[in-house]
């Protein structure tokens, strides 16, 4: 399981190689342009995650400097992204959200019976 900066980091290096598997070249400073701010990533960080994602066979590192690393990702990572869309798309109906809708429903049911009663009162 990945932390969100990892996560995030994955997605954009995900974007950058695309889908046909091959390496590329990508700057340290792309990679932290691609970062939400509130993540405050530096070099040393994100040169952490990206020793992470390889250790964790996500991505595969041919090269790297202190200006560029040369990346590809591993299936393992293409299939972890496409879970976690996944998991984003198929979301379970919580507790409170459940208690919302029947809530719900029986205050409309509630207020639909009243308005029908005032009709009927005021055409009867």
């Amino acid at each position: 399981m990945l932390d969100k900066r990892t996560r995030r980091m994955l997605e954009i290096i995900l974007k950058i190689c695309g889908e046909d598997g091959s390496y590329k070249i990508i700057e340290i400073s792309d990679l932290q342009k691609g970062m939400l701010p509130k993540y405050r990533v530096d070099s040393e960080l994100l040169a952490q995650m990206i020793k992470f994602l390889a250790a964790a066979d996500l991505i595969d590192i041919k090269y790297s400097d202190e200006n560029v690393y040369c990346i590809a990702i591993l299936p393992k990572g293409r299939i972890y992204e496409e879970q976690n869309q996944e998991k984003k798309h198929n979301k379970v109906i919580t507790r409170g959200m459940a208690f919302f809708i029947i809530f719900g429903s029986f205050l409309a049911a509630i207020i639909g019976a009243a308005v029908a009663g005032v009709v009927l009162a005021w055409l009867g």
